[in-house]
């Protein structure tokens, strides 16, 4: 079977999320022999059309116009760019399988002769509600997007989704629309188990959302404040910014008992450096205001690092309160009685962990997920 999928996977002229779970499908399915996959994304930041072949995947980059100067035609630039390119490769594919609506990559794909499916990731439209009031250029690019998101989510018919939330966002948006379970393959290294922690010699709390104001980094930054009152906590966080834009917030928020040496920015980590990140943490905190089936979370309870979340979104499709972790509101107070609650109760940590690693790696089983892929795969060739 020939498969085009559209995704927005990394290049190596921009850092950026490795979308793993892209990869590690795609690598899975190829490697059983049954499949090809070309993965087609688009790029501003390339000079030419490229393409490259890994682990048996191709990968097609198309340049398209900047993002900035492209929002001001509504993104029509890369959509009838991207678009055009599909429907001259069309007919040497079966079908099509379109990674998220965030992008425009299913209306890329509209118009194109090919049984499609879309694999839910997260919704724009919903994000959009929890953007910082201050006007920045999230509001007009997310605006447009959330436009294409609801006008063309209707003209797939196959859907692909992994939790309660995004079920019910599909079928608000696309009432007819044929809606089919699966997870998600999770980076390798997340398999292993992390060696069980003892004691409180973990001290740290994990965030893995860099400074990011939608994943909770202000709530975040709050529950360490309070929790350095009592307990000599340190707070490690992973992802975009720094350090300096930290303890800016710290100022900003007027926190009084993190000082700077409390507060450690390791920046972009890979899988690897992430895992042995977690050795140090006594849990992860994951604040967030919106969130479907956010990695962060499913790779920490995967390995087996307790995790405090907010009860947002898809997040108690994962987090089962009290058996597989915590589920709190983003109420700074009750996030503090969470993690206060793991640091003082060894125990309770290592029963969640134990407990959610063991649901964990039957969710993301990678055999069951891509012969799952698979049979979805013949469903929409069937009924197109």
């Amino acid at each position: 079977m020939n498969v085009l999928w559209l995704a927005a996977t990394s290049h190596s002229s921009k850092a950026g999320h490795p979308m793993p779970w892209i990869t590690a499908l795609a690598n899975s399915l190829v490697a059983k022999q049954d499949v090809n996959i070309n993965v087609v994304s688009y790029n501003p930041f390339i000079k030419q059309d490229e393409e490259v072949v890994q682990n048996g995947v191709k990968y097609t980059f198309l340049k398209v116009p900047d993002d900035k100067w492209d929002l001001l035609r509504g993104y029509t630039g890369r959509i009838k760019l991207v678009q055009n390119y599909l429907k001259d490769i069309a007919s040497q594919y079966d079908l099509m399988h379109i990674h998220g609506a965030e992008q425009q990559y299913h209306v890329m794909g509209h118009g194109v002769n090919l049984p499609k499916v879309l694999s839910a990731q997260g919704f724009v439209t919903e994000y959009y509600r929890h953007l910082p009031s201050r006007p920045e250029y999230r509001h007009l690019s997310w605006l447009v997007a959330g436009y294409y998101e609801k006008r063309y989510m209707p003209s797939v018919k196959h859907f692909i989704c992994r939790t309660h939330w995004d079920k019910a966002i599909v079928r608000q948006m696309h009432p007819n629309a044929i809606v089919h379970h699966n997870w998600e393959l999770i980076r390798p290294e997340f398999y292993r188990e992390i060696e069980p922690s003892t004691g409180t010699e973990r001290n740290a709390v994990l965030f893995v959302g860099g400074v990011n104001y939608i994943k909770g980094i202000r709530e975040a930054l709050q529950t360490i404040d309070t929790l350095r009152k009592t307990r000599p906590i340190r707070f490690i966080v992973t992802g975009g910014g720094n350090k300096e834009e930290l303890l800016k917030m710290v100022t900003t928020l007027g926190l009084k008992n993190i000082k700077p040496e409390d507060i450690e920015h390791r920046g972009m980590l890979s899988a690897a450096q992430l895992w042995a990140t977690y050795h140090e943490a006594f849990c992860l905190l994951h604040p967030s205001y919106i969130d479907n089936s956010p990695n962060s979370v499913c790779e920490a309870q995967l390995a087996g690092l307790p995790v405090v979340a907010s009860d947002v979104g898809g997040v108690a499709s994962l987090v089962e309160n009290y058996k597989t972790g915590l589920l709190t509101t983003l109420n700074v107070p009750e996030i503090v009685k969470a993690v206060e609650v793991l640091w003082e109760n060894v125990l309770l940590r290592e029963t969640l962990a134990q407990q959610a690693r063991e649901v964990s790696l039957e969710r993301f089983d990678q055999q069951q997920i891509v012969g799952i892929t698979e049979s979805i795969y013949q469903e929409v060739l069937a009924n197109p």
